[in-house]
């Protein structure tokens, strides 16, 4: 590469956020890659095709009417990186014009290569919980539910899989997104998963972004993957909302 991949993926989020100070709905969503998705614990989720879509789904108008005047890092960081995809965790604030915070929000970015476009395929959205707001239980509660799908899957158990998922559900690869609309959708390989590690990224009230290290086991052997699972609580169900592996050992095609 002729950058660094860490710096690759903070100049991936740092023209989203420049491009959205811009209030050019075009020149925002040139910043993503697609089909682009953004899971969140709140309302319709929607798979944009292409930019033309994304932009004209944007509303500056609307944003600007809640006082804001731009936005700033509280802070961003690469989490993991390979030749094709980079994982980033980032919180962003908002600001009115007196240079006070009317909203904040943690994300993880899924930034994808699709050619020689380095862009954001996924957000993977998790709300604020603030300084004191005791998010412990949640994460509880996910770390079981990760460790529980991780059980039914390699004992073969689709359907106790599909019921700890979230819908629509969505997979994020390198220029393209799986989804699952329902259970019914929801399809398993013959592969067998290990987590290596587990840990809270971002934590709010309704929703989590976590970072795993796991082994998949198949016939062609054992691979070391980094992945990063969102987890939301939608309809007073927690489930898995939205996944994006990556192979931090693949060579540069």
């Amino acid at each position: 590469m002729t950058r660094d991949l860490d710096q690759i993926g903070l100049d991936a989020v740092d023209k989203f956020i420049t491009t959205w100070n811009s209030r050019d709905p075009e020149l925002w969503a040139a910043s993503l890659n697609y089909p682009h998705v953004r899971p969140s614990p709140f309302g319709p989720i929607i798979v944009a095709k292409d930019a033309i879509e994304y932009a004209s789904r944007v509303d500056f108008a609307k944003v600007i009417a809640t006082g804001w005047d731009h936005s700033e890092w509280d802070y961003k960081h690469v989490i993991h990186t390979s030749p094709e995809k980079i994982h980033v965790a980032g919180q962003w604030s908002r600001y009115n014009v007196d240079g006070e915070v009317i909203h904040i929000n943690p994300v993880v970015y899924i930034v994808t290569r699709i050619g020689e476009s380095w862009g954001i395929q996924a957000r993977f959205g998790s709300d604020h919980a603030g300084d004191n707001d005791d998010s412990s239980g949640l994460e509880v509660r996910t770390f079981k539910l990760i460790e529980d799908f991780t059980n039914h899957f390699n004992n073969n158990n689709r359907q106790a899989c599909a019921e700890l998922l979230n819908y629509p559900h969505y997979g994020i690869g390198v220029g393209e997104i799986s989804e699952h609309l329902n259970p019914a959708d929801f399809a398993m390989s013959e592969n067998k998963i290990t987590i290596e590690s587990l840990q809270s990224l971002q934590t709010g009230k309704k929703s989590l972004n976590m970072g795993l290290d796991i082994t998949i086991r198949n016939d062609a052997g054992s691979h070391p993957f980094k992945a990063v699972v969102n987890v939301t609580l939608r309809d007073d169900h927690l489930g898995i909302q939205a996944w994006s592996l990556l192979n931090p050992d693949s060579e540069e095609a």
